[in-house]
């Protein structure tokens, strides 16, 4: 637990405001951080308590079988409530750079379904 040092202010004789110090009030904004995102991680558990999930093993595999963007759209296809997990499972396979094959430009040229610009290819 925290061990803290206010200082309080009163006024009229009752304790109006408690003062800490900055390295104090920085513990407890990052213990109220570990908080929510621990009852974030609640939340999404019991959102997808039913959905499928995969182990390192078996997400290995299926890098080494599928190209990854086919890997990505099999992974969000697969369980459209899956959100959050596959929103996870994407910054994972973005943080190692598994996308680096794939051309930024050629990409968006087969995705994008609007008319081509004038003196552009």
């Amino acid at each position: 637990m925290i061990e803290l040092h206010p200082e309080f202010l009163t006024k009229n004789g009752k304790k109006e405001f408690a003062v800490l110090s900055y390295e104090e009030f920085l513990k407890i904004q990052e213990l109220l951080e570990d908080l929510e995102d621990l009852e974030d991680l609640s939340k999404a558990k019991d959102e997808e308590k039913d959905s499928p999930s995969y182990s390192l093993d078996e997400v290995k595999k299926m890098f080494n079988q599928d190209h990854p963007m086919e890997l990505a759209e099999k992974l969000i296809n697969e369980n459209k409530s899956n959100g959050r997990k596959m929103a996870e499972a994407l910054r994972k396979i973005s943080k190692n750079n598994t996308f680096s094959e794939v051309d930024p430009q050629q990409w968006q040229q087969e995705i994008r379904q609007d008319r081509p610009l004038p003196n552009r290819d």
